[in-house]
């Protein structure tokens, strides 16, 4: 049968489709594991080839069953959306997955598989009863809900640390060109880095301008970059802070190579 065919096709592409899903993992697999226990008959069923001309009932509840696989690979398609599953999950807390899926999936295959066993004289191992996929179901998403709740205050830390840095970077450019504007053959980005240290620790280090001046361009001092510097900062900072003016590179050189740390 044709339909057959398509059917255990569709079943194979859910189950890896739920393998494969980044968000509520627990229950896509479930959902996966199931769809691919329920296509076992049939495919034994194909294996074996056509023993006889499938009666309108089963050929009605073979549709139904088509039917609540493309629904299960439709709610699949929807929730491999990260933007979905965090609104779905964020609505309710006793919300799970693939309840209504799960049902239909369930109250079709009593049907199918009873009519397999009567016409096709095919053994057919009953599925978990409704209680107990129930049960599953709400041990899975609890366990989903637990487990995007921490992936979300994660994410939440990360971005605090991301906005934190652009607006460090902001100040460290603005820090940048104005030392570059306002220096006159001094060595512009030692003045800077001493203020770009301030920026980042909110402390003058006991250096006024007129100390640091001294330290830079008389004593030619250079302030040690610390082993957590990226290797791109430090080829920066390298350029800008050379003795020898004409080798600096321009206001516009440095933010642009700056404009990098902050995308």
């Amino acid at each position: 049968m044709e339909n057959l065919k398509h059917i255990i096709t569709l079943g194979q592409v859910i189950h890896k489709r739920c393998e494969e899903m980044k968000y509520c993992k627990k229950q896509c697999r479930r959902l996966g594991h199931r769809v691919l226990g329920l296509i076992k008959p049939l495919e034994m069923l194909q294996d074996q080839g056509k023993r006889s001309v499938p009666s309108e009932k089963l050929t009605t509840a073979m549709n139904r069953f088509k039917a609540a696989l493309e629904e299960a690979n439709g709610e699949i398609e929807k929730f491999s959306n990260r933007s979905n599953i965090c609104r779905f999950l964020t609505a309710s807390q006793d919300k799970i997955l693939f309840k209504d899926v799960n049902r239909k999936l369930s109250d079709v295959w009593k049907e199918l598989s009873l009519l397999l066993q009567v016409e096709q004289r095919m053994p057919v191992s009953p599925i978990s009863q409704g209680a107990s996929w129930a049960q599953e179901d709400q041990q899975d998403a609890d366990e989903d809900r637990r487990a995007f709740q921490m992936l979300r205050r994660d994410n939440e830390k990360i971005e605090a640390s991301l906005r934190r840095l652009e607006i460090n970077m902001k100040e460290i450019k603005e820090t940048l060109r104005q030392s570059l504007e306002s220096s006159s053959g001094k060595s512009p980005l030692e003045i800077s880095r001493f203020k770009v240290k301030n920026v980042k620790t909110g402390s003058a280090s006991g250096c006024n301008s007129e100390k640091i001046r001294k330290l830079v361009a008389v004593k030619r001092q250079q302030e040690p970059l610390g082993e957590d510097c990226p290797s791109e900062l430090r080829e920066i900072i390298d350029e800008c802070r050379a003795h020898d003016p004409s080798v600096r590179p321009s206001v516009d050189e440095i933010l642009k190579k700056l404009s990098t740390f902050s995308k």
